[in-house]
């Protein structure tokens, strides 16, 4: 019985300690650590949520005493510079900018890149064909440029 006891007092210590990351998470001072730390902490326990093993289970018990204490400086630190109107955060310009390469060092296209190109070139030869086909058939039903029986000239 002292065993299943154990357990249980572990899990209870397990899920408070999910419930304070939780907390912790939610109240980072930007959305986007927020998110970052609440889809972190959920895919660590879900990823365990199997483990059996006490020493085991201790140890990350153990890890998630010291996030908890890390998450918690690191909130109120990043809490106390949001309000500092004088804060400059320095923002990378090139982070999302393509390098410039020419188009002769990206080599030729690949084989699956060539078939598709062509496949739409094919395509839309087809398209100007099939709507050019009806004007011809119109064309020649008309009776304007061929077939004139002129009145008199026999």
């Amino acid at each position: 019985m002292s065993g299943q006891s154990a357990a249980l007092q572990q899990r209870a210590r397990v899920l408070s300690l999910y419930r304070q990351l939780l907390r912790i998470g939610k109240a980072m001072p930007t959305d986007t650590r927020s998110s970052l730390v609440l889809s972190r902490v959920k895919r660590e326990f879900r990823d365990n949520k199997a483990e059996k093993d006490p020493e085991t289970i201790e140890g990350m018990i153990q890890l998630a005493e010291v996030q908890i204490d890390n998450l918690s400086i690191q909130r109120d630190h990043l809490t106390e510079l949001s309000k500092n109107p004088n804060l400059i955060i320095p923002v990378d310009i090139y982070k999302n900018a393509k390098p410039k390469v020419s188009r002769f060092m990206k080599g030729p296209p690949l084989s699956w890149e060539r078939k598709a190109m062509q496949l739409e070139k094919d395509k839309v030869r087809q398209q100007a064909q099939s709507q050019q086909q009806p004007q011809q058939k119109e064309h020649k039903s008309h009776q304007c440029c061929s077939g004139h029986k002129t009145p008199g000239k026999n």
